[in-house]
């Protein structure tokens, strides 16, 4: 509940503004007659500049006469109980709080903006330092090489770069023989099922990863699901299958004898691509990227390849294919 003190001095405040209200409209009212009174006794001036001198010099009298006038006169000013002032400085420190709020706001953004510009610099000068000492160190190395060999005769250096070069061609060797052997590892345990399965009508690489012999014997139906596997498959059947989409088993002497199905002809299928995009690559040398091989169809093998980014067909023959130029440029 209000107590009584507190509500005579609202009642007293209030009584304040409206006094200071009525004052301030009467001034108003007093200003508006005397302008009225002042319009009337003087002709009337143009507020812009004249083009005649002698008109711009009468313009300049009659405002110099006004400020002549109004100069000596004492300000009007509240009187001491007025809550104007108050009312005033209230208005202009919401003002500066609004203001200095709206600048605090876009401070805030230009400080995001600068230590993300901050940060950005920061982390290109730490790669331009890398770059730096890595060139730094090579060269060094590459003049640490010039004085050796300067201090050796051209026979020596000679014998040494061969054996540097036949050390590395058995590296070399040594590494591609395993890089093949775990890529028919891959292949024939993890892809060529895939390969196959997707050849089929099943779901392309990568959906299924565990194929097995009895899905392949199976085969798809048309929506890509497995179908149930039969008590008595026809093999007869099945190995036309195998012949029109892979053709006929491949003669590899000194191979075991293994029976040629789906996964045998994917794997085959895709050994014999790769080889030909490799051989491709090698004749083109340092002229480019491998020159484009011509395919007997759009098999699982060649999607896959383009869809690791590792060939691209030709953007105007399907049939044709190559490897892609890694950090090169594409030419047609």
């Amino acid at each position: 509940m209000e107590s009584p003190q507190r509500s005579r001095a609202a009642s007293s405040y209030t009584a304040r503004l409206d006094r200071t209200l009525k004052t301030l409209q009467d001034r108003v009212k007093e200003q508006e007659a005397a302008l009225e009174k002042f319009r009337a006794s003087t002709a009337s001036v143009d507020p812009e500049p004249s083009a005649d001198p002698k008109s711009h010099l009468l313009q300049l009298q009659a405002l110099k006469a006004a400020y002549e006038t109004l100069t000596p006169q004492e300000p009007w000013l509240p009187s001491a109980d007025s809550p104007l002032p108050a009312l005033l400085a209230l208005r202009i420190t919401d003002q500066c709080i609004r203001e200095t709020q709206e600048c605090t706001t876009q401070t805030d953004v230009v400080l995001k903006e600068t230590q993300k510009r901050l940060e950005k610099e920061q982390a290109d000068m730490a790669d331009a330092n890398l770059i730096q000492a890595s060139l730094e160190s090579r060269i060094s190395s590459l003049q640490g090489e010039i004085d050796e060999r300067t201090q050796k005769s051209p026979g020596q250096t000679a014998k040494e770069m061969m054996r540097e070069l036949k050390k590395k061609k058995v590296h070399y060797d040594s590494e591609t023989g395993k890089l093949m052997r775990a890529f028919n590892k891959f292949m024939d345990e993890h892809l060529a099922p895939m390969l196959a399965a997707e050849e089929l009508g099943g779901p392309i690489v990568g959906e299924i990863l565990d194929v097995d012999e009895f899905m392949l014997e199976a085969g798809f139906s048309t929506q890509g699901k497995t179908k149930k596997a039969k008590a008595n498959p026809d093999e007869d059947k099945r190995q036309r299958r195998i012949d029109e989409i892979w053709g006929p088993k491949p003669d590899e002497k000194g191979q075991e004898e293994e029976p040629w199905n789906e996964r045998r002809a994917a794997a085959a299928e895709m050994r014999e691509l790769t080889e030909l995009l490799l051989n491709s690559l090698v004749e083109a040398k340092d002229t480019g990227p491998g020159a484009y091989v011509e395919i007997r169809r759009e098999s699982a093998a060649a999607r896959f390849l383009v869809r690791s980014k590792v060939a691209q067909f030709h953007p105007r023959d399907a049939r044709k294919l190559r490897l892609v130029d890694f950090g090169g440029d594409f030419h047609d």
